[in-house]
């Protein structure tokens, strides 16, 4: 079937990368619009009245509904475990505030750098945290919904950051826009392959979400049978999850993903690898006990900062997250290991797909990981010794014919070597990073679904900020 190239798709596009990387101009237009009054809204759902706002946007009417409950506060007893759906309420839920962030840390890289600020939450953090935010135009009726999930690794993020600011989308591409939540770090991907802490949870937290759109978006002009995710780095990654997932089977017919898929080395683990993670940290709190319940039982009665305060400490390798999506698992993936259902091609093939990746993948993660090499303040210059030094941190746990077949890829021609410190070799890692940990699984990706049911699209973006 041929890949094929965006075309009438492209629109699409634009309008998610928008909601990702360009929405400082809503807080522009959103302060000058900030002396029109919100009007009170109330939806009546199933189980539940709420009570949301309309204002004046981009001259258009928008409603927005924040902080709506789809899970019932996974606390307590509850933390490590599979989300249950939000119970019916008596009251009026007030949906005018933007929904907490799931628990997790901040990144104090440079808080002065607005690339990595960005990022942090901008609400308070919280184990209860199952909400989503909604928004949609005053005069939605049976409208696309488009559904959100945020990136960060499964370690960070939020549904409520500037960036995720999704009333121009819902106005300017017509469509209902639902931001979801989910479980981060060990409170959503801890693993011990045991009823209380069976793993995978930040997938069934987001499983329970589309449960819920799929119920109620009506109410707010969306229509059910047309649900399309989009999602960025592990958000686009959960998205390839859900095609193998047989929970969510049916429930979405289209898919935009954003620097990231399944087969991303930092994105899926073996539940052997996952246990090997889930024991560290264990140990790392003091809760390593005799008996996993034991175990799991401490791990319970540890403050969220203390767990994460140890999260970083764990033995991981180049641009591997504490936490991830476990391959194998009772509740989520159930009979099937996504290593081999990406290979042997058993997931959904009648989704369509768009499929991207941006020409500097690799830069944001060399500061992080190279930082011997690459800051935030400098322009990077390498000699092809650090070069060199750079492959085999990056490759230390690859077998030695991967670090030369780099080496023999990313120099080039031999005459064309610098002979002293070059941006020109910096670059040469920063591809070396984007195309190992994002863009050729993305690519294998495509190629794999190329043959379904489902158009595939795939674009490249390369346009530089100002």
């Amino acid at each position: 079937m041929g890949l094929r190239t965006p075309l009438l798709s492209f629109s699409i596009l634009l309008q998610a990368l928008i909601s990702l990387f360009g929405t400082f101009f809503t807080a522009a237009a959103a302060a000058a619009s900030s002396h029109q009054s919100n009007i009170p809204v109330e939806v009546q759902l199933k189980y539940g009245r709420i009570r949301g706002q309309e204002s004046i946007f981009l001259h258009k009417r928008v409603r927005s509904y924040l902080s709506v409950p789809f899970g019932e506060p996974p606390v307590g007893d509850m933390r490590f475990k599979p989300p249950v759906a939000k119970r019916p309420w008596n009251h009026t839920i007030d949906a005018s505030h933007l929904a907490p962030a799931c628990f997790q840390g901040r990144d104090t890289y440079n808080e002065s750098f607005w690339g990595s600020e960005m990022w942090n939450a901008n609400t308070r953090v919280s184990e209860d945290c199952l909400y989503m935010n909604i928004w949609a135009p005053a005069e939605a009726n049976n409208l696309t919904v488009m559904v959100w999930i945020f990136g960060g690794g499964f370690f960070a993020g939020s549904p409520s950051l500037i960036l995720y600011d999704g009333k121009a989308l819902a106005l300017t591409a017509n469509v209902v826009v639902v931001n979801i939540n989910y479980r981060l770090g060990p409170f959503g991907y801890i693993y011990f392959d045991h009823p209380d802490a069976p793993g995978n949870i930040g997938m069934l937290d987001q499983q329970l979400a589309f449960y819920w759109i799929r119920e109620n978006i009506a109410r707010f002009g969306g229509n059910p049978a047309s649900i399309s995710l989009f999602g960025e780095s592990a958000g686009a990654s959960s998205i390839v999850a859900h095609l193998i997932a047989p929970g969510s089977r049916g429930i979405f017919h289209n898919g935009i993903l954003q620097s990231g898929s399944l087969d991303n080395k930092w994105s899926l683990d073996s539940p052997k690898r996952a246990l090997e993670k889930s024991h560290q940290l264990a140990d790392l709190v003091q809760c390593n006990r005799t008996t996993v319940t034991a175990t799991i039982n401490c791990l319970k009665e540890r403050t969220p900062e203390e767990l994460l305060a140890q999260m970083w400490n764990l033995n991981l390798g180049f641009l591997e997250f504490p936490f991830a999506i476990v391959s194998r698992d009772r509740n989520f993936f159930r009979e099937f290991d996504a290593f081999t259902a990406l290979r042997k091609k058993q997931y959904r093939r009648d989704v369509n797909l768009m499929i991207g990746v941006n020409h500097d993948e690799g830069n944001y993660w060399n500061i992080y990981n190279l930082p011997k090499y690459f800051d935030v303040n400098t322009r990077p210059e390498l000699t092809l010794p650090e070069l060199y030094e750079c492959v085999d941190i990056a490759f230390a746990r690859l077998p030695e014919m991967v670090r030369n077949a780099a080496n023999f890829v990313y120099l080039g021609d031999a005459c064309q070597r610098p002979s002293g410190k070059s941006r020109l070799l910096a670059d040469h890692v920063n591809q070396m990073v984007g195309d190992y940990f994002f863009t050729c699984d993305s690519i294998w990706l495509a190629d794999q679904m190329d043959d379904g049911e489902g158009k595939v699209f795939i674009y490249y973006f390369d346009q530089p900020s100002r």
